[in-house]
């Protein structure tokens, strides 16, 4: 069996940004469940405005950082992983064993949780939970891609249970500490997808109260909480007695009304405003998305994107430097692999991704591409013109195209809606698409470039790249397994079938006197230990 110290050798690289959360002095296990509520002679109420509406805040259904973050606070998962270090700890499971060949994981619950309901955690409501996952099938896509492979969890008694696939499933422990995995109760698990949306029944250290579509969302403190992982920074139940989430579209808006003092928390500060906001008056939250950073993900099926020397061309004309500096985050940094800085197994391939606007000139015209009067590259009658269709990020996306009409490209962009961006990748009618994909283990390429990958994004032909992909999927030694992920790093950069941009950064704000915000290792926020310090 792999032992959990085996497992969590994983560790995350460097981010190379400030996270400036503020981190309660207490650890884990130093206070006790009957340690008072620090400053409790304040209204421990926060408003905490954020910037859409989140449509669904079932866990295991969405795939909207807004209802993410939302739903953490009503679902705790079986595991937690740590934002820094990687290591897979215990939560909901006291322990685990998993199987060698990967096929099989084993958990033993804690046996004190109960949800919202009142109705005890056991092994038949994890089982329903999964089993639910797969019948709902793409309305869960986010969650049915951690179980992939899944043939059922066995029942071994109320706290012991298997889950099992038919293939290796090296990411599914990584996973089980995310919220796609959240565990609901057996009510929720049984409800229409429909209900579930509208309110989801966790174990989480808060209960929703309210949800008024485009309006607000309203949870309160859980009474009898006392079943935190190990990572949070207290024990007991949570701090705050009510946190409300006024929905608050207009980013100036938001920023105002910290200024003003009408909310205390904001979600994505603008990052134009961060300097603004770097002051004693004001604390911010910053973290990159672990996962594929943003970029373009290429289809060699269609147009110019099956030639090689197109797609590397492009990735010399790209200046990530510059485009970060126009993204304005003091936090960010330009990306330098296929994964971002903070995921697990992170290779720097710097020198594979600088920008190299002549050794892109010098490439094309080797291969045949001559300048044409209007600036842009041509061969035998045909213009050197690539498309990407995305439904975000729209100056990323300018900024790149004006830097490779630069370089004799012209990159055309087709902005849609997201539901019509996601209708394109199931049609497969598209170039490159602009996105990122967001997942805190490396096995995120496979996901997104494997051929049974019911994810994938990216459509490559690429025998030696496949294989190194299952690969990495079936080694469970982590020292062997960072050296297939390190060799995929190097092909997926080299052979361009991902052309990162911009690693995302998720950019928040406080008024001074809120501490205790936290960051999961998802880079979603966790506000259990979430304290008012000063009015």
């Amino acid at each position: 069996m792999i032992t959990r110290t085996r497992m969590a050798r994983w560790a995350i690289a460097p981010a190379g940004i400030a996270v400036a959360a503020v981190a309660l002095s207490a650890c884990a296990g130093d206070t006790s469940d009957t340690a008072p509520t620090p400053n409790a002679d304040l209204p421990q109420d926060i408003v905490f405005a954020i910037k859409e509406d989140a449509g669904c805040i079932d866990p295991q259904q969405t795939s909207v950082t807004t209802a993410l973050n939302v739903g953490r606070q009503l679902t705790d998962s079986l595991l937690d992983q740590d934002a820094e270090t990687g290591e897979i700890v215990p939560w909901l499971a006291e322990s685990w064993e998993v199987s060698d060949d990967l096929t099989s994981y084993t958990f033993t619950l804690r046996d004190d949780v109960t949800f919202s309901d009142d109705t005890p955690l056991t092994s038949e409501v994890v089982a329903a939970n999964f089993d639910a996952i797969i019948e709902l099938g793409g309305a869960a896509s986010l969650a049915a891609a951690y179980l992939e492979g899944y043939t059922g969890t066995e029942v071994v008694s109320d706290t012991e249970f298997t889950v099992s696939f038919d293939t290796p499933n090296v990411a599914f422990l990584q996973g089980a500490t995310t919220m796609s995995l959240g565990i609901l109760s057996e009510a929720s698990a049984t409800a229409t997808a429909e209900e579930r949306c509208a309110a989801p029944i966790g174990s989480g250290p808060f209960v929703l109260d309210s949800y008024v579509a485009n309006d607000s969302i309203v949870i309160d403190r859980r009474e009898g909480y006392d079943w935190p992982s190990e990572l949070r920074g207290h024990e007991g139940e949570a701090y705050l007695e009510t946190i409300t989430f006024p929905i608050i579209t207009e980013a100036s808006v938001r920023t105002g009304g910290l200024t003003s003092g009408e909310y205390d928390v904001i979600q994505d500060l603008p990052y134009i405003d961060e300097a603004r906001y770097t002051t004693d008056e004001y604390t911010l939250y910053a973290k990159a998305n672990p996962g594929v950073p943003n970029g373009f993900v290429v289809n060699t099926e269609q147009g110019l994107m099956g030639d090689e020397t197109v797609r590397q061309a492009i990735t010399m004309g790209v200046d990530r430097e510059q485009i970060n500096v126009i993204a304005g985050s003091v936090s960010g940094s330009a990306p330098t692999s296929v994964l971002t800085s903070s995921t697990p197994g992170f290779t720097d391939l710097g020198d594979t991704l600088a920008y190299d606007p002549e050794g892109a000139a010098e490439l094309l015209e080797a291969d045949g591409w001559e300048l044409g009067s209007d600036g842009i590259y041509e061969r035998d009658g045909e213009t050197l013109t690539v498309a990407v269709t995305a439904f975000y990020a729209q100056d990323v996306l300018e900024a790149a195209q004006q830097q490779l009409r630069e370089v004799g490209i012209d990159l055309q962009l087709n902005m849609v809606t997201a539901g019509d961006f996601f209708g394109v990748i199931a049609s497969g009618d598209y170039e490159m698409l602009g996105a990122g994909l967001t997942r805190t283990d490396p096995d995120v390429l496979r996901v997104l470039l494997s051929v049974d990958s019911p994810s994938r994004w990216g459509i490559v032909d690429d025998a030696e790249l496949e294989a190194l992909l299952q690969e990495q999927r079936e080694t469970a030694d982590a020292d062997a397994r960072q050296e297939i992920v390190d060799e995929i790093q190097q092909i997926v950069a080299e052979r361009a079938y991902v052309i990162p941009t911009l690693e995302t950064v998720q950019l928040h704000a406080s008024r001074a006197g809120v501490e205790g915000i936290a960051f999961d290792s998802a880079s979603r926020l966790n506000l259990y230990d979430t304290v008012v310090t000063s009015e």
